[in-house]
């Protein structure tokens, strides 16, 4: 039996160009239903209309680690995050999900800085909180 790990891969906004892998994944908070819809009251009648809506907006949270073979090298790594996942730019986030190749594709933009656990001696590794917007182009 072969071991499967689910990939995190962050690409262009045409999708074809890799950005960044995420490493050492943790958890993330997708599938999420963003599908949204519209409902009237009539203040004479009964009841109401639901008219089905587009998809709305949501929060793509994954959480993964850093890993570094010393302090400064994992500074470096946490300071690069910044400068290769540039705040207010469309990417495609394809979460690779079965060896079959079942794969799930967001469009998303990172509006929020990234969260790095405090505490940490970052000897060897840091843990780091990515926050997305999805459905925000």
């Amino acid at each position: 039996m072969t071991t499967f790990n689910v990939t995190y891969k962050l690409f262009d906004s045409a999708g074809t160009g890799l950005i960044y892998t995420f490493p050492y994944v943790q958890s993330d908070n997708s599938p999420q239903d963003p599908q949204s819809y519209v409902e009237f009251e009539s203040l004479r009648g009964t009841g109401s209309v639901i008219i089905p809506g587009s998809s709305r907006a949501w929060d793509l949270q994954i959480a993964f680690i850093l890993t570094a073979d010393d302090y400064e090298a994992l500074i470096a790594k946490m300071d690069s995050l910044e400068t290769t996942i540039v705040k207010n730019i469309a990417y495609v986030m394809k979460i690779d999900r079965t060896s079959g190749g079942s794969v799930k594709s967001y469009n998303v933009k990172r509006l929020v800085p990234f969260e790095f656990a405090t505490g940490e001696f970052r000897t060897d590794f840091q843990e780091v909180k990515a926050t997305f917007r999805v459905n925000s182009w």
